[in-house]
This record gives structure tokens, C-alpha cells and sequence, in this order.
């Protein structure tokens, strides 16, 4: 018997063809990056980090500016630190070290003895300041030289930020190519030597942002020439800077242009990549179809936040995240397929509905706790510091809250001050029973759920999905919220 063709088969097969090239996809990734990786190693000697935990972090993608961690470890009592991961290409890393931020470039198959500034502490007034940045060092290499990478990149930016420093006003406003030009002329004869394939990209684009900034501001031309047939180079920190700079709010600026004039319905009505990307072929200037993908990525991110400006067109939310979506799906290469899945997940980050960042961490029972073992119940989670005076205060309200609604309600408190001791010393205290975490590096978990000050306070639900990301605090509302909430539950 012969089946009658329906279109519903047509659907199914090509849904199962969608899954199985994600699952090409991601094999591709896994294999190649396996296949090429090759082992970095970075150590130091630094008596005054003895015992403590160090953090290896890399952006993996420079239009989110997702930083992970790719390696940690711990000190030894004697002062010696030493890491190995694998890397295929070269990379920006940075170790954050309270005070300090070490920022520098490895290489695949390369070992980095770096020199790092003896230990300094943040004040109380630096860890309760939610705005406090560390200062930005690069560390010194042992057994450099001038044909060393980071060597190369801290001698060039000394150049070029020197010559904005003195006469970016003349290049700028008074536009003189001849002397933009005759500068970037001398300023690549210092590094005629210089065989560093990363390197002569990054100068590359540093010049063509400084051409960008000087003479060349006309956003198609640059797009032409300095992009569209140019290698796409989502590792290089300059590459990557100018393109987050030209192609800034690509949506809202292109939708007002004639040959643009189709986005907002390829967004609103199509919700296509595909009628997005024709429309961007309008445009004489682009024609790299991974180009255009990267351009759309950035569109995307950009058009999320642009809603919340008068500055810029809006688009509606709901169908850029299925715009977005269908870019996760539909993906020609693994490493967009990952930039997309990163803007999905900072743009829904907290939104009411979506899952709550995970966790595990040790109670001041030195129990390990991790937000899948407290479903079941509400939760209400606040970040504090118990050094600050106004943070102990609040405990005594959470505690009222933690007594009034133990049947349904699981308070968690996450002390951000790093240390276990004098957690467990504060909830001893104090008298203190309901769950008190303290993170290993509180500045990850502080940057997990966005927190821009502390206290501050979240209502997850009991499949671990956030009602309120900035839910009231025990002195506010949360009374009136929590017994609406619970309510209107059933």
C-alpha cells in the first residue's frame, strides 16, 4: 500500500534534518577544537597569595562579552601557582586578583612565568562599592622578548594611545589624512619585524579604527573595505572592538535608510534571518554572507536594549527572541550557532518566568548547597555583605519572614564577603538557622544575577524559575507581594 504524501511528513523531515546538522554542528566544534587544541600553561611565585583560589577567565564571545572561566586553581602554601588548559588559538585572558586585574594574550602550545604585584587587599569601602573596577595590569613575562606577543600589543598601544593623547583633537576635528596617515606610516615601521599573524591583524584594525575615527566615517565605505573582504576575526580584540564600534545599533540606524526600509517588518511580521539578510544585501557595501550572520547577531543584541532608549527605533521584543531563536536553529556555523545562544541567554537573564541562574555552594554547616536541592518551596534569596551595618540590620526582618512562612518559603542568604568563617561565626551569633551560602568568588555569583548593590533581594518559584528578579525587601513589601503571589497560586 502506497502512502499518501502529506505535508505534515514534509514538516517532520524537516525537523529531523534541523536537528541532525545542530548535531553535526556541535561534533564539528567538539572534534575540531579537540583535535587542534594544544596545552598553555601560566605560573607564578607570589608568597603573599598563598592559599588562595585563582581564576582564569576568557571572553568567549566579544558582542555579549561572556566571560569564562577556563581554568582554576589554588596557591600553594608557598606561594607557587601553576595552571594548563587547552586552547586552539590565541586568546585574551584575565585574573581578576582583588585589587588587580591581570590582562594578557596567550598563545596555543606556549608557557607564560608571569611577575605579579605583591598582594593588596580591598578596603570594606572597595567591597561594598558596587561600581569599584580594579585596576587593568599586564604582567611581566619572564624570558620575552621584543618578538613576544604581549610584548608587541603593551609597545604598540603605547604608540598609538600616545598619539591620540596629543593630537586626537587635530586629527579629529580638523580631519588631516595627511597626517593621520604619515603617523600610522611611522609608527609600522617601528614593528617591521614583527611576524605575529595576531598581531598584524590587531594593528591592522587599530589603524583602521584610528582612518575610522580621523577620515574615513563614512560607515558603508569602511563596511566595503575594511570588512566585507577581510577574514572574520572573532578572537582578535581590535578586530572585534571596531566591529562592535561600526556596527553599533545596526538595526535602528539602517531601518531609516532606503535600502533598509524592510527591516522592521523582516523583524516584526517575518521574524526571519533570512528576509533580514536580504534586505542587508541591499546595501552595495555587504555581500560576505558570514559577515552579514555576524552584522544580524549584532543587530540583535543592540535592538534588545535599544527599546529601552528614545535615541534609537524599537523593535518588538517577543519577535527578536524568535528571530534570535530561529538563528540558534538555522545557524551555518557552530561558532555563531554559540554567539546567538549567548545573546538569548543574557537578554533573558532574570526575566520573570525564565530559570534562575544555578549555584553551589557551602552553608555555614559546610554543606554543599545547590539551587536544585531547595525546589519544593518558594524562595527568597538576598545578597548581603555582613560587614555592612544596613545589611546586619536586615537580617533581623528576614528572619521574621524565614519564622512566618517556613511551610512555603526557603530564605537563602548569600554572604559576599568570601569568607566561610565568619559566616558561620555570624550565623552562630546571632542565632541564625535558615540557609546562609558563601560563595568562592562572590564577584561570579554577584555578576550571575546582575546585582548592582547589596542588599539585594530575588523570589524564585518552586520548579527554581524567577518571579522577581528584584523582589522587595523584608521592610518594603514583600508581605503584599509574597501573600498576593501565593494567592493567586491557587
Amino acid at each position: 500500500m502506497i502512502k499518501k504524501f502529506q505535508s505534515s511528513d514534509f514538516k517532520i523531515t524537516n525537523i529531523i534534518n534541523i536537528i541532525w546538522l545542530n548535531v553535526i554542528l556541535l561534533c564539528n566544534l567538539f572534534f575540531t577544537n579537540n583535535i587542534n587544541a594544544q596545552k598553555t600553561t601560566i605560573e607564578f611565585n607570589q608568597k603573599s597569595y598563598s592559599n588562595d583560589s585563582i581564576f582564569v577567565l576568557s571572553y568567549t564571545d566579544y558582542i555579549t562579552k561572556r566571560a569564562d572561566t577556563i581554568s582554576k586553581g589554588k596557591v600553594d602554601q608557598y606561594g607557587h601557582y601553576s595552571c594548563t588548559f587547552n586552547i586552539d588559538k590565541t586568546i585574551n585572558i584575565f585574573i581578576p586578583l582583588d585589587f588587580f586585574k591581570l590582562s594578557f594574550f596567550v598563545e596555543p602550545a606556549k608557557k607564560y612565568t608571569i611577575q605579579i604585584p605583591q598582594k593588596k587587599k580591598l578596603s570594606v569601602a572597595d567591597e561594598l562599592n558596587p561600581y569599584f573596577e580594579p585596576i587593568e595590569i599586564i604582567p611581566g613575562i619572564e624570558g620575552s622578548d621584543s618578538t613576544e606577543l604581549n610584548s608587541l600589543i603593551s609597545e604598540f598601544d603605547n604608540l598609538y594611545d600616545s598619539f591620540l593623547e596629543k593630537h586626537f583633537i587635530k586629527a579629529y576635528l580638523t580631519v588631516q589624512k595627511s597626517f593621520t596617515d604619515s603617523t600610522i606610516s611611522n609608527i609600522e615601521k617601528t614593528f617591521y619585524f614583527a611576524k605575529n599573524n595576531y598581531f598584524e591583524t590587531y594593528m591592522q584594525f587599530k589603524f583602521n579604527m584610528l582612518r575610522f575615527m580621523s577620515y574615513q566615517r563614512n560607515n558603508d565605505y569602511v563596511t566595503k573595505y575594511n570588512f566585507n573582504n577581510e577574514p572574520i576575526e572573532l578572537n582578535n580584540t581590535a578586530y572585534m572592538d571596531m566591529f562592535n564600534n561600526v556596527f553599533a545599533h545596526y538595526f535602528s540606524v539602517s531601518a531609516i535608510k532606503t535600502w533598509g526600509a524592510n527591516l522592521f517588518d523582516d523583524i516584526a511580521k517575518a521574524k526571519s534571518p533570512a528576509a533580514i539578510r536580504k534586505t542587508l544585501k541591499n546595501n552595495p557595501a555587504l555581500s560576505n554572507d558570514t559577515l552579514i550572520d555576524l552584522i544580524i547577531l549584532k543587530g540583535l543584541h543592540d535592538a534588545f536594549y535599544d527599546n529601552n532608549t528614545a535615541e534609537y527605533k524599537s523593535f518588538p521584543q517577543k519577535q527578536l527572541l524568535m528571530t534570535l531563536d530561529s538563528i540558534i536553529i538555522c545557524s551555518k556555523t557552530a561558532e555563531l550557532k554559540q554567539i546567538a545562544k549567548h545573546i538569548q541567554k543574557k537578554v533573558n537573564l532574570l526575566l520573570s518566568g525564565t530559570k534562575a541562574p544555578s549555584f553551589s555552594m557551602l552553608n555555614q554547616d559546610s554543606v554543599i548547597i545547590s539551587l536544585s536541592d531547595l525546589r519544593g518551596k518558594y524562595l527568597y534569596i538576598n545578597f548581603i555583605d555582613t560587614r555592612s551595618y544596613s545589611n546586619q540590620n536586615d537580617m533581623a526582618l528576614i528572619k521574621l519572614v524565614s519564622e512566618k512562612y517556613a511551610k512555603v518559603l526557603e530564605v537563602v542568604t548569600i554572604n559576599c564577603n568570601n569568607s566561610f568563617s565568619k559566616t558561620r561565626e555570624f550565623c552562630n551569633s546571632n542565632g541564625y538557622k535558615w540557609q546562609f551560602l558563601t560563595p568562592e568568588n562572590s564577584k561570579q555569583i554577584i555578576k550571575l544575577y546582575n546585582v548592582k548593590a547589596l542588599p539585594s533581594y530575588f523570589l524564585i518559584d518552586p520548579y527554581g524559575k524567577i518571579i522577581l528578579s528584584q523582589a522587595p525587601a523584608p521592610d518594603a513589601s514583600f508581605d503584599k507581594v509574597f501573600i498576593s503571589i501565593l494567592k493567586n497560586r491557587d
